[in-house]
């Protein structure tokens, strides 16, 4: 028998069966003669493709199936002080763990938040400048006079950034966002997340999360949607342990399970997630920047990747969030996305440049896009022979991820022979065969059972706000979004604050000695000045000397506070802290 990498040139066809005795019982039997028939090159080369796309399907499919049947064992058994659930030791077992916190939610009537994604006829553009300049105090003296500048960026054009999408993202499932840069994808993972910033959806676009609004989502229960941008902004000189510690604390739930403390649970919380990240050796590293010495570039993704996931939201937008990570830790974070959506339901939409095979295989369903536009949505395992019967041809080992996003760039597609005038070629072509498609009608359906299934205002309002309420503290308003009060958020952020300055001693020691040093000067000048009215000069240049010098020193921070600002609005997206603070 031929081997897939070295095929034969001849494969046996089957004649008719032809009856011949047997010698013991006299009876006749059928054999079935073959005779060779001969390929050319290109129908060997097809048959090549077919049986090894067949072979990865069912390799795919049969260690997904050992997977899931090697991990149906149960936690009842095992002791409360069992190595499995301490994440400082090495026989800690995330997925154990998270079916004993599951079985001790169940026994305390402690309820979960599931939701998942809902979107139609999904229209977002933008406007503004292309050059935007820092207001000062004398631009805004002189405002009055440049009020044509004020009506011509109302005025400016808008922009189309994504045009008719439409899709439905289920609680526990995991959705790949494919593209090219520049084809949007960071804009969609912004849009179902509610990041409205500088962009703008169409007057008839739709989206609401099992049956509640975008609207009444981002007002009442903020940081259950959560966005993680590509950028890493954190507090340089916090630590790693601080940094989580900060998040695990600010979400500590008001019913915690095994009689944790708020201390203990963050503690906890903060050495489960260094232990699934691996960055259990940075706990008293700095996170660091450009300019602080500190964790390296993938270690500082894998902090941003944990302090979203501290948050404990059930739905997430990842945005290319394995950049700078090598490839097992990639999959290792893709397969730690799959446990939580299998035992809690959370969805995640993650885009993913360049995934390998295995990470596409956890994925359950796919959309791509190119220059704005969504040509596929659907099954992950289905879209790679919608785009081959489309007409476009995958080389052999060529990833599915990789083959999907090289169908949009028209420097990289390969066109299958014999559908040279029928493939798409723009992006309007390749969508108008999708919104043509059965894959497409079978998306309409599917959208129309889930909303039949979860009718906008429905009860899931009622058992989000019922559960939401389970983890607030007790001075906290029903209708907050927080978990915790405000006088507890000042207390974390104040010892926050004392870490920043003892993590930054030479900058606080450096301002320190300097006030000192002046001071020092300035009263030897002015020492010995008599006490009458001759030294009354004297004394108020005294005074004058200590207020202006002060002044001068604190315009130092005003760099820090736009570096900080950014941090900021990304934890009060995350509802950890007000914007304020």
């Amino acid at each position: 028998m031929a081997s897939q990498d070295d095929p034969a040139d001849e494969i046996h066809s089957s004649s008719p069966s032809v009856a011949e005795p047997d010698e013991k019982s006299g009876e006749s039997t059928a054999i079935r003669r073959y005779e060779s028939i001969r390929l050319d090159a290109q129908e060997t080369e097809e048959l090549t493709r077919i049986a090894r796309a067949i072979s990865r399907q069912w390799s795919a499919i049969a260690e997904s199936r050992q997977g899931r049947l090697t991990r149906m064992e149960t936690v009842t058994g095992i002791p409360e002080d069992s190595p499995v659930f301490d994440p400082n030791h090495p026989e800690f077992d995330l997925y154990k763990w998270v079916k004993h916190n599951l079985h001790g939610m169940d026994e305390k009537g402690i309820k979960l938040r599931r939701a998942g994604i809902t979107f139609r006829d999904l229209h977002v553009s933008g406007s503004g400048a292309s050059l935007n300049l820092q207001q000062t105090v004398l631009s805004s003296l002189t405002g009055l006079f440049r009020l044509g500048e004020v009506f011509r960026s109302r005025n400016a054009p808008e922009r189309k950034i994504l045009r008719n999408f439409d899709g439905v993202l289920k609680s526990g499932e995991l959705l790949v966002v494919l593209g090219r840069p520049g084809s949007g994808c960071s804009t969609f993972l912004k849009t179902l997340c509610g990041e409205m910033y500088g962009l703008k959806t169409g007057e008839d676009s739709m989206i609401h999360y099992n049956g509640i609004p975008q609207e009444r989502m981002l007002k009442s229960f903020k940081g259950e949607v959560v966005y993680n941008q590509e950028v890493d902004k954190h507090f340089p000189h916090l630590t790693v342990g601080e940094t989580l510690e900060f998040a695990a604390a600010c979400r500590a739930p008001h019913d915690r399970l095994w009689g944790f403390s708020r201390k203990e649970y963050a503690v906890h919380m903060r050495d489960v997630v260094l232990a699934i990240f691996g960055l259990s050796h940075t706990i008293n590293t700095k996170v660091g920047n450009d300019f602080v010495r500190g964790v390296s570039g993938g270690e500082r993704k894998r902090v941003s990747i944990a302090e979203m996931a501290l948050s404990g939201s059930p739905i997430a937008c990842w945005d290319n969030s394995t950049r700078g990570l090598d490839a097992a830790t990639a999959l290792e974070f893709v397969r730690a996305l799959r446990t939580s959506a299998d035992l809690v339901g959370s969805c995640h939409a993650v885009a993913i440049y360049q995934a390998s095979q295995d990470i596409y295989d956890q994925f359950d369903k796919t959309v791509v896009l190119y220059e704005g536009r969504e040509i596929f949505y659907g099954l992950a395992w289905k879209a790679k022979q919608y785009f081959e019967d489309m007409g476009w041809f995958c080389p052999q080992r060529q990833t599915t991820g990789d083959f999907l996003t090289s169908v949009t760039n028209p420097l990289e597609r390969r066109v299958r022979e014999g559908f040279e005038a029928k493939v798409p070629r723009t992006a309007d072509e390749f969508e108008k065969n999708w919104r043509s498609s059965p894959n497409y009608a079978a998306l309409l359906k599917e959208i129309d059972q889930h909303e039949s299934e979860y009718p906008i205002g429905g009860p899931v309002i009622d058992e989000f706000r019922e559960s939401r309420r389970q983890q607030q503290s007790d001075h906290v308003r029903p209708d907050s979004s927080y978990t915790v009060s405000i006088p507890m958020q000042i207390r974390l952020c104040v010892i926050r604050a004392y870490q920043r300055l003892w993590n930054d001693k030479v900058s606080t020691l450096t301002t320190i000695n300097g006030q000192i040093i002046l001071a020092l000067i300035i009263g030897s000048i002015f020492y010995g000045t008599p006490n009458n009215s001759q030294s009354f000069f004297s004394k108020g240049s005294v005074l004058f000397f200590a207020t202006l010098l002060n002044a001068l020193i604190s315009l130092s921070e005003i760099n820090q506070l736009y570096d900080q600002r950014p941090i900021v609005e990304k934890q009060a997206s995350y509802a950890s802290v007000h914007r304020q603070f």
